[in-house]
């Protein structure tokens, strides 16, 4: 009998070992699967590239225009970084030091401007000061735009400080700065580099800003190539370039990354330090954030309210419902494909830690880091060949979930990883077949961060412009191509109706996103799971 037992309990762990297998085989297959859909536009812009002769390639890249293209480019990305860093690390670390009462206004205040895209920031600011040109009034834009990443990621490591070392520091007669320069900084400092490479890699892929702008830039530059001349051979070669520039910042970034330790926090997570309390510093403090606030917030409010009263009786109103329907149907579909193609890579990233999963991730990363613009032509050059995808809503969500695909792989792979092991491994044991496992336990605990990532895809998808312009079926408006259309034309009025329909629309995952109560159930989630281990 014992025996029986022993057989009967071996057929039992054998069969979910055997699932497993085919779970594993299924994963990798849509992770193989993933990565030629991602490697498209790499594939496009070797093959396109190759044509070109050594010399064709150095009068391209040694003339003139594209020295001027690499200084532009650097600059913005040099100018933009710093601004971002100081005013979103500033507003982040006085939102904690200050103790006020209405924190959440404040917070909120500085997130909302995650909501706009940059080409609505320049048409506003275009519209009231018609001289509003240049390298640094697109550098004042993209701060303005890029800021909340940074103010986001550093808010939500200065509340996992390790508060013991502050009191500490403080019994040890550490004046306010040293405290923050010695105990503070170090512990927050690798959220502001992660945070900071989003800024680096949206200010590469920006063309809204710097092309209402008149600053060349590669983004710029490779849609004027694509569009005027159709020359796609130059094109692809700058594409290149600026996908290694991409590849470059990203591998230091990581190792840059891997050298920054993180502290763990001996006390309960709190949400301030309060190492502002005199009077008057927290009155200039709160009073720098006002002042952000109207330029990034109330004067874009101020021009697309009072242009829409304007053009009150001339908005087409059917023509914006289509827009905005458009818009909302093309999203959530890029949305949704994201987050297919998210699940089975975060799970194989997970179960097998193999090489092959890792490097995939790194691929999408990369792709992310493209511009709309170079996916467009790929993608162009790949739906040209098939008659039924070509110009479809298909093919433009499909742009939407490769443009945006790390954002769902990062915060789905971040929620799976929390899940205890314990968890999926008494299910097995029980004899629930890994795929019942996965879709009952795993799924369900990882919900949280797979609507986080679908969020995002959402909201920057709403926003895409460049690729939307490419691919977009024929009389197919989103609201961001009926706010350029105008916008380049000088039709703020025409366009001010668009642009206050997505800045609507874009506000309410944002405020999901970035709403107080969000973030301190996080933070309780973190305290929770530092005391069990």
């Amino acid at each position: 009998m014992p025996s029986l037992d022993i057989a009967a309990e071996s057929r039992i762990e054998a069969a979910p070992m055997k699932k497993t297998s085919l779970l594993h085989r299924g994963s990798l297959a849509l992770t193989a699967l993933l990565l030629a859909l991602a490697g498209i536009p790499f594939f496009y812009l070797f093959q396109r590239a190759s044509g070109a002769s050594g010399s064709e390639i150095s009068a391209l890249l040694f003339r003139e225009k594209t020295l001027s293209i690499f200084f532009n480019t650097f600059s913005l990305i040099f100018l933009v970084s710093l601004g971002a860093v100081l005013i979103g690390a500033g507003f982040a670390t006085l939102l904690y030091a200050v103790k006020i009462t209405r924190s959440a206004l404040f917070l909120l205040l500085a997130t909302l401007p995650l909501a706009i895209p940059s080409y609505v920031f320049t048409y506003s600011w275009i519209a009231i000061f018609p001289w509003f040109r240049g390298i640094w009034a697109a550098a004042l834009v993209l701060t303005f735009s890029t800021m909340p990443y940074i103010f986001l990621a550093t808010y939500a490591a200065l509340r996992r400080v390790d508060l013991v070392q502050i009191e500490v520091a403080r019994s040890l007669g550490f004046n306010r700065l040293e405290v923050f320069t010695k105990i503070v900084l170090p512990q927050i400092r690798g959220a502001i580099g992660a945070s900071l490479l989003l800024v680096i890699l949206y200010v590469l892929s920006d063309f809204g800003a710097v092309s209402l702008l008149g600053v060349d830039t590669f983004t710029r530059t490779i849609q004027n190539l694509y569009k005027a001349s159709f020359d796609r051979q130059s094109a692809a070669i700058l594409g290149l370039i600026l996908m290694f520039i991409a590849a470059t910042i990203i591998l230091i970034e990581e190792r840059v990354h891997k050298k920054n330790i993180a502290s763990n926090s001996s006390v309960r997570v709190q949400s301030s330090a309060s190492l502002i309390t005199k009077p008057m510093a927290k009155l200039a403090s709160l009073s720098l954030i006002v002042i952000y606030s109207f330029l990034a917030l109330a004067l874009p409010a101020y021009v697309l309210t009072t242009r829409m009263i304007a053009n009150f009786q001339e908005i087409d109103y059917p023509a914006l419902a289509s827009a905005t329907f458009n818009t909302l149907l093309v999203s959530t579909f890029g949305a949704i494909i994201a987050i297919a193609f998210a699940l089975p890579l975060s799970w194989t990233i997970i179960a097998t830690r193999s090489r092959f999963a890792l490097f995939t991730e790194k691929v999408v990363l990369i792709t992310h880091a493209l511009p709309g613009v170079v996916l467009g032509l790929s993608l162009v050059a790949f739906g040209s060949k098939i008659s039924w995808l070509y110009q479809s809503v298909g093919l433009l969500s499909f742009a939407y979930a490769l443009l945006f695909l790390a954002k769902a792989v990062g915060n789905t792979r971040a929620s799976m990883e929390k899940i205890p092991p314990i968890l999926k491994e008494v299910s097995l044991t029980l004899g629930v077949s890994p795929l019942s496992t996965f879709r009952k336990i795993t799924l369900p605990l990882a919900a949280p961060g797979i609507w986080v990532g679908f969020l995002l895809v959402l909201l920057t998808a709403m926003k895409e412009l460049p690729a939307t312009l490419m691919l977009r079926p024929t009389g197919f408006e989103t609201l961001a191509v009926e706010i350029w259309s105008a916008s380049t034309l000088s039709q703020f009025n025409q366009a001010a109706p668009y642009a206050f329909t997505l800045i609507a629309l874009a506000a309410i995952p944002t405020f999901i996103l970035s709403r107080p109560d969000r973030i301190q159930q996080e933070s309780n989630h973190v305290e929770k799971e530092r005391w069990r281990e």
